[in-house]
């Protein structure tokens, strides 16, 4: 199927991007009982090995936003996803500082399709997409295949920090890679600016990520990366075409947007053995299915 296909692309492409990055890593250090540490090369491939051969995951999401000095707003969302078969729930809560809104969304596949159930405004829907499709509306909460996207992408690996169990390692994600990363993770999706052409991702310059991983087995804990200054490139990119400005023309526009904050950061709380995710029977009842009402209203207006 099209998602075991990605994850052995992920993984093919993180194995030539560490051999080719390996150089400029950094050695192991010893944690605070004096034991000595792997490289940083060598705990990205065990946090790959780990997130790629992992058939579920529990993880918790946070995004942070702030822009044009608007106050702050933030995204949380506790993440449950099974690969095979498919299925996933993910809760979310929205803060725009003095309102919230909760949403929820389950996936179940069946029959090489897959139910999609979503609550917006205490109202559950359903539709009936393929495993991609239905994939894109949690892409940016799938922390697993996400992370294993970073790591693929960044380079420049320093060993930081290596407190008690957890080591801390950052990197860079050069501007080249920044459209990919992105269009992968659909992580502009909350700012409104996802699915947008890699035209617009020029000069976005490189990010910083920071990765924490055990320091014995190098399991994956969690990623961190400040998406700011390039949501502010390719914002601005937007706008200087919609201005009839050229793309690689420097001058700085009167409505120009600047973007504070932009930091995306997820933790894996459980990888394997996540028990089966159960819809509850209410949630399928009450479920609208546009399509099927559409099909049926049709029906009714053509005997």
């Amino acid at each position: 199927m099209k998602k075991i296909n990605m994850r052995w692309m992920l993984g093919a492409a993180l194995a030539g991007a560490i051999a080719l990055s390996g150089c400029g890593g950094t050695a192991g250090g010893t944690n605070i009982a004096g034991v000595q540490t792997k490289t940083a090369e060598e705990y990205v491939q065990a946090a790959a090995d780990a997130l790629q051969s992992a058939e579920s995951f529990e993880a918790n999401f946070t995004a942070e936003i702030s822009m044009d000095g608007s106050g702050a707003v933030s995204t949380g969302a506790k993440v449950t996803i099974q690969r095979e078969p498919l299925q996933a729930r993910v809760d979310i809560q929205h803060d725009f500082g003095n309102a919230s809104q909760a949403s929820n969304i389950y996936l179940e596949e069946k029959d090489e399709a897959v139910n999609l159930y979503m609550n917006y405004d205490k109202q559950w829907t359903e539709m009936t997409l393929s495993p991609e499709d239905a994939m894109n509306h949690i892409r940016i909460y799938n922390t697993a295949d996400n992370m294993v996207s970073l790591l693929s992408a960044a380079k420049d690996w320093q060993m930081e920090d290596t407190e008690g169990n957890i080591v801390t390692v950052t990197a860079e994600i050069p501007s080249e890679k920044v459209y990919a990363v992105e269009e992968n993770g659909k992580y502009f999706q909350l700012a409104g600016m996802s699915g947008l052409s890699e035209i617009y991702f020029q000069n976005t310059g490189a990010l910083k990520a920071e990765f924490r991983f055990d320091w014995k087995t190098g399991q994956p804990i969690s990623y961190k990366i400040d998406f700011a200054k390039a949501l502010e490139s390719v914002t601005n990119n937007v706008l200087k075409e919609l201005n009839g400005i050229e793309l690689d023309d420097d001058a700085v526009m009167d409505n120009g947007v600047v973007v504070e904050k932009y930091l995306i950061s997820s933790e894996i709380t459980q990888l394997d053995d996540v028990e089966n995710i159960e819809i509850p029977e209410a949630v399928k009842s009450d479920a609208i299915n546009y399509e099927k009402e559409i099909t049926l209203l049709e029906k009714g207006s053509n005997p």
